[in-house]
């Protein structure tokens, strides 16, 4: 379904997300800086669903989404039942750091969706959360770099991204250099677990860039897809700020 990957920068971190889709679904709408829970956020829309995968709040928090295929596949409900995991995001944007994000994350009725991988990051770090139908497991991923995987053939046959990843690490280093050229990676001989993935019925969609510098500066969203390259901006404040003056709920979990 998609490959993520995290690295710091001097001034803050930068995530990157490949977008693995059917080819039959319909082109999402490229981010536009709106309201979300409260909050200016920066988000591409899904064209069915109407949420979205990827987000930057005015605060620096980051999350994006990917669909989890465990192995083995968990039982599911009627697919009626369920609700779109694109809409988990911006819910959990009444959150201002990405611990509070996952505090939200912790109280929603997980049973209506599908397994999924919520990663969520600020400038204290990147938080994983892993939701397989049975329990939500939290790891606290540290500042990175880091990628994470998924796919539709199932997570454990993508593993070899995570090798990929740690190769391109040793011999480029963790710079945006590096990471734009492995979202950009294809096997020849193995295309449908590639990176830049292509079978008959997926393939790479888009690829969104969120950089995060220091709260002085604005979070920036690059999104690509076949369509062109979108870049917008969004003036940053201060998260701790930020936080005394948003609602109880939101700040469940801590600054």
């Amino acid at each position: 379904m998609c490959t993520l990957t995290i690295i710091p920068t001097p001034a803050g971190f930068r995530l990157a997300t490949s977008r693995d889709e059917q080819r039959s679904r319909p082109a999402a709408t490229p981010p536009v800086s709106r309201v979300i829970a409260g909050r200016p956020v920066l988000a591409p829309t899904d064209a069915l669903a109407g949420g979205t995968w990827v987000g930057v709040s005015d605060t620096g928090l980051v999350m994006s989404l990917l669909n989890a295929n465990p192995t083995p596949a968990p039982a599911m409900p009627p697919a009626a039942s369920l609700r779109s995991r694109g809409l988990i995001i911006p819910h959990l944007f009444a959150a201002v750091t990405a611990r509070a994000a996952v505090a939200l994350l912790q109280r929603m009725d997980l049973g209506v969706y599908a397994p999924f991988r919520l990663v969520a990051a600020d400038d204290a770090g990147v938080i994983d959360a892993r939701w397989d139908r049975a329990s939500l497991v939290i790891t606290d991923g540290g500042s990175g770099p880091a990628c994470f995987v998924s796919s539709g053939l199932g997570d454990d046959a993508v593993a070899p991204r995570l090798d990929l990843f740690e190769s391109f690490l040793r011999e480029f280093g963790a710079t945006p250099a590096m990471q734009d050229r492995f979202h950009r990676h294809a096997w020849s001989d193995r295309p449908e677990i590639s990176v830049a993935m292509s079978r008959h019925d997926a393939r790479t969609v888009s690829v969104t860039v969120v950089e995060v510098p220091g709260v002085t500066s604005p979070a920036v969203m690059t999104y690509r897809d076949d369509s062109g390259v979108v870049r917008a901006e969004l003036p940053r404040v201060d998260a701790r700020r930020a936080a005394t003056r948003a609602p109880a709920a939101s700040r469940a979990g801590g600054a």
